[in-house]
């Protein structure tokens, strides 16, 4: 076809797209995802896992705790709100449950050392999707089956029910029982011993309790470090050449975090306040 002017007019050839610019989108994500990050850490919006900057950390203590540990938690009210359960008080809603606390702490010391599978299966999801755990000696090494909460004794530690999330691993001791399980404690005399120079859990702490000061009278598993856990503490054994793990870490992908203690944390409240506040 030709116009008056006796031109032909070009065909297209086709359609183009326009450009998509991918480069030009990542301010524009970023600024989104730091606005979000910014109502949540305001209390805004509530977004579970995210570390919130205005008012108390939520913390669920599941278990019971003891008269050290309570002391601690009660000292931190000017930062930190708590609730105590049992274990066997949670259903199939557990996880929904979990994602409304900013960390947990497992601690059956005193009490039924077992979890359902559900709840397992929740605290497992609740650290991969970047929750914060505290777990106390051989808290949780059995599984509860039934309404009534009877226990499974053919499941004894942590694998099977937690999967790989925890830095510290049941195993067979030389009379081929499980070294957390009930009845296996080592009594001893000890002190904590710093491992981890720059860690935060132990800053400004070497050695608890010093020389010079009676050292703690512990109960304490005969435990090992799991792969990928990093031993931040110690138990030197008071005249003896034997060492336990004391505190253990294990991060995982992409921000969860479980701390080990193998002993009773209320003897050390400097370690556990600074525990809750390196979690926050």
């Amino acid at each position: 076809m030709y116009d008056e002017a006796g031109g032909a007019d070009p065909a297209p050839l086709g359609v183009r797209m326009p450009k998509f610019n991918l480069e030009g989108l990542i301010p524009l994500i970023l600024l989104v995802i730091i606005g979000i990050a910014s109502l949540n850490y305001f209390g805004v919006v509530d977004i579970p896992y995210l570390p919130k900057g205005s008012g108390h950390v939520q913390l669920l203590f599941i278990g019971e705790p003891s008269l050290g540990e309570k002391v601690v938690l009660d000292n931190l009210s000017y930062m930190l709100t708590y609730r105590i359960r049992d274990a066997r008080t949670f259903g199939n809603a557990a996880s929904e449950e979990l994602s409304q606390y900013d960390m947990v702490m497992l601690d059956q010391s005193l009490t039924i050392k077992s979890v359902s599978v559900s709840l397992g299966e929740a605290l497992k999801n609740y650290v991969n999707k970047g929750g914060k755990l505290i777990v106390v000696k051989n808290s949780g090494i059995y599984q509860s089956v039934g309404l009534g909460g009877s226990v499974a004794t053919d499941v004894i530690g942590w694998k099977s029910t937690f999967g790989d999330i925890m830095p510290m691993e049941c195993v067979l001791g030389p009379t081929n029982v499980p070294t957390c399980s009930e009845g296996q404690e080592v009594a001893i005399a000890g002190r904590i011993r710093r491992q981890i120079y720059t860690h935060p859990i132990m800053m400004g702490i070497e050695l608890t309790p010093p020389e010079g000061v009676a050292p703690y009278q512990l109960r304490v598993f005969g435990i090992q470090a799991n792969e990928g856990a990093k031993t931040i503490a110690y138990i030197q054994s008071e005249g003896t050449p034997m060492t336990y793990p004391a505190i253990l870490e294990k991060k995982n992908f992409p921000f969860g975090t479980v701390i080990y203690f193998n002993y009773d944390p209320g003897y050390t409240p400097g370690i556990l306040n600074n525990t809750i506040k390196y979690l926050q």
